[in-house]
C-alpha cells in the first residue's frame, strides 16, 4: 500500500534512545514507500501555551501545533487536559482523534507504552515497539519530584495509569526492546502479551573498529547524565578509585547539555582534570569519540537495552555494566566485558581488569564486534520489525 501513512505515536523527538528507535521506524517504512507520520505529546514545561492545567481549566482551550521534525517529517506536538495528571497527556482528545483518523496504520514508540494509549481506547489495530514498563522508565526521577506531585503520583497517576498500561498490552501488537523488557510487560499483565522481541539495531557502516584510535585508559559514558536512573556518580567514583590506585584512568561523558549541575561532584572527587563533558554529538562524531574508547561503562540502576552501549561493542569497544535490566544480554563476562554489582569498587576492579591486560581487552573486543554482527544487525532487526507490522496488521497489510 504505497504512499499509505503511518502514524507514529511517540515522545518529543530532540535526543536519545527513543528518538533514535523512532528515525529506524521511519527508515523502515520509507524504503517501502510509506509516509510517516509523527505524534506527540508536547510537555507542558516546553510549551505551556498548547496545555490547560487545572488553574486555567475555564480560561483556556488546548491546542497543537503541526510541524516538521529533522526537516522532513509532518510532526503534529499535541497539548493535554490536566497534563499534571500523566495519563491524559496521550488521552485520545479531538486534535488526536482527527490526526489517527487521517492515517492508515498506527505504531507508538516509546519509552513505556503510553503513547499507545490513543490507539488502545479508540479500538484501532496497532503496533508498540516499547523500552520499558512505565514505573521502570521513571521510578529513579520520582525521587526528585516535589512531595506534592510525588503524592499526586501515588494518589492518582499510579493508580490509574497501572489499569490503563494492562489495556494498552493486551489489545495491540507488542514487541519488547529487549528480554528483560520482555519479563516485565508480561509481569505486569500476568500473561504473555509481548510477541516478540526487537532490539534497536546498529549501523554497522557507521559504527566500526578502529583500533588505531584508541586511547588507553579512557573511559566512555554515552547519556543524559544528569539522569538519575543513570546513576553516572557510580562511575565518577569509580574513575577516582582508579586513579587513587595510581592508574592513569581518564573519562569522557557525552550526551548533555546541562554539564554545570556536574561540576560540584567533580570537584568533590578531585576528577576536574580527568573527566570531560560534551553535549550532543551527531552520528559521525559519536562514532569518533566511541572508537577511542580503552572501556564503555553503563552504570545504571536501570535500562531497558542501551542502544549507545550496543554502538560502542560495533565500535570494538567492550562494555562493563551494571546488572540493570537490557545491558545483562549482551554484556558477557569474559566475552563482551563483565557485568558487576553497584558498588564503585566492583566497577574501578572491572575497568582495572581491562585497562591492564591488553590481551583480555583484544579478546572482549574481537568478541563484542562478532555479537553485533550476529545480532544486531540492520538487516536482521529490519526483517523483525516487517514480520511485527504485518502481524499487526492483518488482514490490511497488503
Amino acid at each position: 500500500m504505497f504512499g499509505a501513512r503511518v502514524l507514529i505515536s511517540t515522545i518529543t523527538p530532540i535526543s536519545g534512545g527513543v528518538p533514535q528507535m523512532t528515525r529506524f521506524v521511519i527508515d523502515c517504512l520509507e524504503e517501502r514507500g510509506y509516509r510517516p507520520v509523527l505524534g506527540y505529546y508536547q510537555p507542558y514545561s516546553m510549551t505551556p501555551e498548547l496545555s490547560v492545567p487545572s488553574f486555567q481549566l475555564l480560561r483556556k482551550r488546548m491546542g497543537f501545533r503541526v510541524e516538521k521534525i529533522w526537516n522532513e517529517y509532518e510532526a503534529h506536538a499535541m497539548g493535554a487536559w490536566l497534563p499534571e495528571l500523566e495519563f491524559t497527556h496521550y488521552w485520545p482528545t479531538r486534535p488526536w482523534k482527527a490526526l489517527m483518523d487521517s492515517c492508515d496504520y498506527h505504531v507508538s514508540v516509546s519509552g513505556n507504552c503510553l503513547a499507545g494509549l490513543p490507539f488502545a481506547l479508540s479500538d484501532r489495530p496497532y503496533l508498540a515497539w516499547v523500552a520499558s514498563s512505565w514505573h521502570g522508565d521513571r521510578k529513579d526521577r520520582v525521587r526528585f519530584f516535589p512531595w506534592p506531585r510525588r503524592l499526586l503520583d501515588r494518589l492518582i497517576n499510579a493508580q490509574v495509569i497501572s489499569r490503563l498500561e494492562r489495556k494498552i498490552l493486551s489489545r495491540g501488537t507488542i514487541i519488547a526492546l529487549s528480554q528483560y523488557t520482555r519479563s516485565e510487560l508480561n509481569a505486569l499483565s500476568r500473561a504473555d502479551v509481548t510477541q516478540a522481541v526487537m532490539p534497536m539495531p546498529v549501523d554497522e557502516p557507521s559504527f566500526v573498529s578502529d583500533p588505531e584510535r584508541v586511547i588507553r585508559g579512557r573511559i566512555g559514558f554515552v547519556g543524559r547524565f544528569n539522569d538519575p536512573r543513570k546513576n553516572i556518580g557510580l562511575l565518577l567514583e569509580a574513575v577516582a578509585a582508579c586513579r587513587q590506585r595510581g592508574l592513569p584512568i581518564t573519562a569522557e561523558l557525552v550526551g548533555d547539555q546541562q554539564i554545570a549541575p556536574l561540576q560540584v561532584r567533580l570537584g568533590s572527587l578531585g576528577l576536574k582534570d580527568a573527566v570531560t563533558c560534551i553535549p550532543l554529538l551527531d552520528h559521525e562524531q559519536l562514532a569518533q569519540h566511541l572508537q577511542s574508547y580503552d572501556v564503555f561503562v553503563v552504570p545504571s540502576h536501570q535500562e531497558g537495552l542501551c542502544i549507545a552501549a550496543l554502538e560502542a561493542m560495533a565500535c570494538g569497544c567492550p562494555v562493563i555494566s551494571t546488572r540493570c535490566g537490557g545491558p545483562e544480554e549482551f554484556v558477557r563476562d569474559g566475552k563482551t566485558g563483565f557485568l558487576v554489582d553497584d558498588q564503585p569498587n566492583k566497577l574501578a576492579d572491572a575497568i582495572a581488569r581491562v585497562v591492564l591486560d591488553r590481551g583480555l581487552r583484544s579478546i572482549l573486543a574481537e568478541g563484542a564486534c562478532r555479537l553485533i554482527s550476529e545480532r544486531y544487525s540492520l538487516a536482521t532487526v529490519k526483517q523483525q520489525f516487517w514480520n511485527a507490522f504485518e502481524q499487526a496488521f492483518q488482514p490490511h497489510y497488503p
